[in-house]
């Protein structure tokens, strides 16, 4: 029957019919996987008279010589390559002259991004005091030196200050390793003087507020010297950086070793206490704590009761010769050999040769191109002190190992651009 309806049909309707068969059987077989050549349109006979069946499937193609299945191979033609996308800096347009980096992103920029000097010596020095309000804590008399004249005010007046003249100091020798761009540790040796004026001194604890305690006090003479050695700790914060200039302010402490030299020389008023001026005794002056602060009114002599030999000087040992043997004195000094000649002017030995330091900090600082440093301390340690420095900063320069951010690369390219321009 086959072969019947075959012989019955035109010729173009078979030719047709083997094309749509052989379709059929392409779109079942196996894709070529390296096809040679694509089938040319001369190649493929043209219909004429029955329309090609619809494909039923959405991935057939338009074409009927085209494989119907959607693992069909790859074409010959060329691919052209991806191009790489184009990297910010290229596209990025460029500031004007007027565009500047804010303080935040310059500090970042200068600061935790940029490497610096991490090693500094240096020299430093200032000025110390013990304020009266805190050694009044212990004596009801006593001089001090509070580098601000010899004028008393009523404060230190009502405090027991009898008497106020010069200045104490500090010089010293630093070496500053910069552990991260915040934090210092600082090894240091120092001097220090601490000396005030010669005057009568008298405890707290020794004096009820009569006149019959008056006697108690001693004519102090102190010459100390310190030599300290320190280690400290100093965080500062980077307030301002630019590539010029860093201004940090911060603080911390340290510990340290200070070594006492010199000596604290007492010498008694002595009992019945009276006045010595222009070669004469001025009984009835030495009764009320303003009196000790005039050596005038209040002049130690030799006393029997304090001398263990009781064998008074001759007169002609002291520097006025008088037969109440008292010592040459002004309103505010008395002669040392005086004091000497009555053989009982003593030093103190309660003072330890050795005494801990514990410093405490306030720091600012001004760094120059990382090279040169400028400080300015103060805090407490044997006393309040205040002064400043100097340091010069050198070494292989390193990054702040320290840092968490990461730096604004946008922001650090915009600053290159301008510091380029200026």
């Amino acid at each position: 029957m086959c072969m019947t309806l075959a012989v019955g049909l035109p010729a173009t309707a078979r030719a047709e019919g083997s094309a749509l068969a052989l379709t059929e059987l392409r779109s079942t077989a196996q894709p070529v996987q390296t096809p040679t050549a694509e089938p040319t349109p001369e190649a493929t006979p043209e219909p004429t008279v029955v329309e090609p069946p619809q494909p039923t499937s959405s991935k057939a193609p338009a074409s009927t010589m085209q494989p119907t299945s959607s693992k069909a191979p790859a074409s010959t033609a060329p691919v052209p390559e991806e191009t790489e996308p184009v990297p910010d800096e290229a596209v990025e347009p460029v500031p004007e002259d007027d565009e500047d980096v804010s303080l935040e992103d310059d500090r970042k920029l200068s600061g935790a991004g940029s490497a610096f000097h991490r090693h500094a010596i240096g020299a430093h020095g200032g000025i110390v005091v013990i304020p009266t309000w805190i050694l009044s804590n212990w004596l009801a008399t006593h001089t001090n030196a509070l580098c601000r004249g010899s004028t008393i005010g009523a404060f230190a007046a009502d405090r027991g200050l009898a008497q106020q003249d010069g200045c104490n100091f500090y010089v010293g020798a630093d070496y500053a390793y910069r552990f991260s761009r915040v934090l210092d540790v600082a090894a240091s040796v120092q001097y220090q003087r601490a000396k005030v004026p010669d005057g009568l001194w008298l405890d707290k604890a020794r004096y009820d507020g009569g006149a019959g305690n008056i006697e108690s006090a001693d004519y102090t003479e102190i010459e100390l010297g310190l030599i300290a050695m320190e280690v400290d700790f100093i965080a500062r914060a980077p307030v301002v950086i630019t590539p010029n200039v860093e201004f940090d302010i911060g603080g911390g402490g340290g510990l340290g070793l200070g070594i006492l030299f010199g000596g604290v020389y007492q010498t008694p008023l002595g009992t019945a206490p009276e006045g010595f001026s222009n070669g004469m005794a001025t009984p009835g002056t030495c009764q009320t704590l303003e009196d000790l602060a005039d050596l005038t009114r209040c002049t130690p002599r030799w006393d029997a009761a304090n001398d263990g030999d009781m064998t008074p000087p001759d007169q002609s040992q002291l520097s006025n010769p008088n037969p109440g043997l008292f010592a040459n004195c002004t309103a505010t000094e008395c002669d040392e050999n005086d004091l000497e000649a009555f053989g009982y002017r003593q030093k103190q030995g309660g003072i330890p040769p050795v005494i801990p330091v514990v410093n405490l900090i306030l720091s600012a600082r001004i760094i120059i191109k990382d090279a040169v440093g400028i400080t300015l301390n103060g805090g407490f340690n044997t006393g309040f002190y205040f002064g400043g420095g100097l340091q010069v900063f050198f070494g292989k320069s390193e990054e702040d190992e320290m840092r968490k951010k990461p730096v604004d690369e946008e922001a650090r390219r915009r600053k290159n651009r301008r510091v380029g321009r200026i």
